[in-house]
């Protein structure tokens, strides 16, 4: 199991407000700055209502003892106008903490979609390992919980502090022995003790001594209740903090696996059709079976901490209850204070000891926030290291004049490894031009194109690019946005980008037959069209975007030989300047084009590009 190592409390730190601080110094900073401090101010009111409620319930029983129906009835009616302020401060107080948190969110998810799809750190991210697991997650999942958690726990803190300030005040004037002592005692009357246990009696009579003894004691210390609540609440944190430590990255550990799981899933239902050609059903029910009982293991190792955690504090709050009234019950019952200050000091010690017990509260909160920080905090790393790769990288890309050759010096390719794909090498390709590049699988011919787009990051050598360069690179399979037929013809561009007729021209182009006119039908295109159909969409969008340099990888692969040979023939009557950069394996092909560049593997191993006479080249 991978668990996140553990850091010390400036690290958190440091790591917390590099996620947190963009926001807050950003151009929102100061319309965030004020919804924050319109809901501070609202919570304040919110404290101030809960003293009020405290003394009017002091009062109410007051008069409940004192049997005084007249102020019972004013004491009713005061309690509408309270509650009236409390749901008023409450609703507006949730409308501005809600209206902050989606604004937090929205801010930080585009700021990360611009950083995870800026200088195509997604794609390098995969290539180099580092981008992490499952970034879809972190993006619409883990900023969500981050955002949302970070002001939860804020102002969680916030009316903790708050009610503490206002409660612990409270508190310690009831609590106060020097007001008193005079009535603190009763005379000593032992408990009756059951005939059958009579045994027991003389433990009962100790206990009972020991409880009046230590009662008077503690009332005789000026603000008993303060200090033991303060001590109650201390040991309760340090002790859950002992406790649930193991917790946190288990948490962690959870929402990977959960994450994992998932994304099998995900891939099962968009390979479902090679998944049932291949009969691969058992396997992939191995797979996913294993996947989920990894989670199972690492939820029920959670869960027995958590049952550790909870008894614990089961415990704990339970005799928080009774702790107070056990405390005061000999000062009531001497006439030391009455039944409304009774019930006002077991609420506020219950509300003295909420404040202080608010990161036992919210251990499990914090455990998730903090995994998920982590998480986040990798993710961020993953996309910078993908930024420092490709600003490392040894090759240089120079931007000529327009109608310029894109040409390559010395252009050596690596693997991730460091070792050596393809040797350095020469290569121009000019405007009108068309080359084939063929060679057995895996000697570097994908890569070779991904080099000259700029998508490879370890090379070496020298590129020059045309400028303007408007390159289109078209892979063996194409992404078709789940959506309109439109939106996925017209891709990157927006779907009303271009006319209908325009369109219609380009379905043309591509050979689509008439179905494809049903232009606004919305789909899973990936899931209904077969590949060659992916493949002719995909080559819909040459005719639309109508580039000048052009690179196909096996980008006809799944079309049949003639309907290859005429696209390309409708590609250059149709864009005769565009220049094309095939990677294919057929050697047909060599028809179409007027270069033939081959990669051949020597008996050292190395691979070269090495040109050869195309005299099968109609062009």
């Amino acid at each position: 199991m991978t668990v996140p190592s553990p850091v010390s409390f400036s690290s958190k730190v440091r790591l917390f407000l590099a996620l947190a601080r963009p926001f807050w110094s950003s151009t929102e900073k100061w319309s965030a700055r004020l919804l924050l401090a319109a809901v501070v101010v609202l919570s304040l009111a919110q404290t101030w209502v809960g003293v009020k409620l405290s003394y009017w319930n002091r009062s109410f029983f007051d008069t409940i003892q004192r049997g005084d129906y007249g102020n019972f009835v004013q004491l009713g009616v005061s309690m509408l106008g309270l509650i009236f302020c409390s749901i008023t401060f409450w609703l507006a107080e949730d409308y501005l903490f809600s209206s902050l948190k989606i604004r937090w969110r929205r801010w930080m998810t585009t700021r990360f979609l611009e950083k995870w799809l800026g200088d195509r750190a997604h794609y390098l991210g995969q290539l180099n390992g580092h981008q992490g697991d499952n970034p879809d997650q972190r993006i619409s999942e883990d900023i969500r919980s981050f955002c949302f958690t970070t002001l939860d726990l804020f102002m969680g803190l916030f009316g903790a502090l708050s009610g503490l300030g206002s409660f612990v005040v409270i508190l310690w004037m009831l609590s106060d022995g020097s007001a008193a002592t005079a009535k603190t005692s009763l005379p000593l009357i032992l408990p009756q003790v059951p005939e059958q246990y009579s045994m027991l009696a003389p433990l009962v009579g100790t206990l009972w001594t020991g409880y009046e003894t230590a009662t008077a004691f503690l009332t005789s210390i000026p603000g008993h209740l303060v200090w033991f609540c303060i001590l109650y609440s201390f040991f309760g944190t340090w002790l859950v903090g002992r406790v649930g430590r193991p917790i946190i990255g288990l948490n962690y550990e959870q929402q990977k696996l959960e994450a994992d799981f998932r994304f099998g899933l995900i891939r099962l239902r968009e390979n479902s059709e090679s998944t049932a050609l291949i009969e691969g059903e058992p396997a992939e029910r191995r797979t996913l079976g294993a996947s989920f009982s990894r989670i199972v293991g690492n939820f029920n190792a959670t869960l027995i901490r958590q049952i550790h955690l909870n008894a614990f504090k089961a415990v704990y709050f339970r005799l928080s209850d009774v702790v107070p009234l056990l405390l005061s019950a000999p000062r009531f019952f001497a006439g030391g204070i009455s039944l409304g200050q009774l019930t006002q000091l077991t609420g506020a010690f219950g509300r003295v000891q909420s404040s202080l017990n608010f990161f036992v509260n919210s251990f499990e909160t914090i455990a998730n926030w903090w995994a998920i920080a982590q998480r986040l905090d990798g993710f961020t790393r993953g996309i910078e290291h993908s930024r420092q790769l490709r600003d490392s990288q040894l090759l240089l890309y120079d931007s000529g004049l327009a109608g310029a050759d894109l040409s390559a010096e010395g252009l050596a390719l690596f693997r991730p490894d460091g070792s050596a794909l393809l040797n350095p090498l020469d290569f121009h390709l000019a405007p009108g031009d068309s080359v084939l590049i063929t060679g057995p699988s895996g000697c570097g011919k994908s890569t070779l194109l991904r080099a000259l787009a700029g998508l490879w990051p370890y090379e070496a050598g020298r590129v020059h690019l045309p400028d303007p360069f408007r390159c289109m690179v078209m892979p063996q399979k194409p992404y078709l946005p789940i959506g309109s037929l439109r939106a996925a013809l017209c891709y990157p561009s927006p779907p009303d980008a271009f006319s209908t007729e325009t369109i219609h021209a380009a379905l043309e182009f591509a050979q689509l037959p008439s179905p494809f006119s049903r232009l606004d039908e919305e789909a899973h295109w990936s899931q209904q069209l077969s590949g060659g159909e992916q493949q002719r969409i995909a080559l819909a969008r040459i005719y639309l975007q109508r580039p000048d340099w052009l690179m196909l990888d096996e980008a006809t692969s799944a079309m049949d030989e003639a309907a290859e040979r005429a696209f390309y023939v409708a590609l250059r009557e149709t864009l005769p300047g565009v220049a094309i950069l095939t990677i294919a394996h057929r050697s047909t092909l060599r028809a179409v084009h007027a270069r033939h560049l081959r990669v051949e593997t020597r008996t050292d191993g190395t691979n070269h590009l090495v040109e050869v006479n195309n005299a099968m080249s109609n062009w």
